[in-house]
């Protein structure tokens, strides 16, 4: 499964194999080597390849049908603007929130949604 996926989604991002080995940090003959199934990627290596790839390690693994990491994109969008810890990734302070305040944050940020799009 780690092999196809792997294959599968370098390919999606238009990466060679030895564009993912720069990103990873091997050589392109130990990417042919996953892909093949003639070895497996050890687990720091596949943290690696799920972000080179834009994805997960549970995905790589077949423990999760989710491609993307959407909230690691989101994160790294958010940095780009400046924004390094923004409150809403604060796990802690979400473990209070209760269903009420749930509905209003979420019509707020469909508020903020269609104020971007008016303008």
């Amino acid at each position: 499964m780690v092999h196809e996926r792997i294959r599968s989604l370098r390919k999606e991002r238009r990466l060679t194999q030895t564009m993912l080995a720069q990103k990873v940090g091997v050589s392109a003959q130990v990417v042919s080597n996953w892909e093949r199934q003639y070895t497996s990627p050890d687990i720091e290596d596949l943290s690696k390849i799920a972000h080179a790839l834009h994805t997960t390690a549970d995905y790589l693994l077949g423990l999760s049908d989710e491609t993307e990491d959407e909230m690691r994109e989101i994160k790294e969008h958010l940095k780009t603007q400046g924004y390094d810890h923004p409150v809403f990734f604060d796990k802690q302070a979400w473990f209070g929130v209760q269903p009420e305040e749930i509905k209003q944050i979420e019509n707020y940020f469909r508020f903020l949604l269609q104020q971007k799009n008016i303008s």
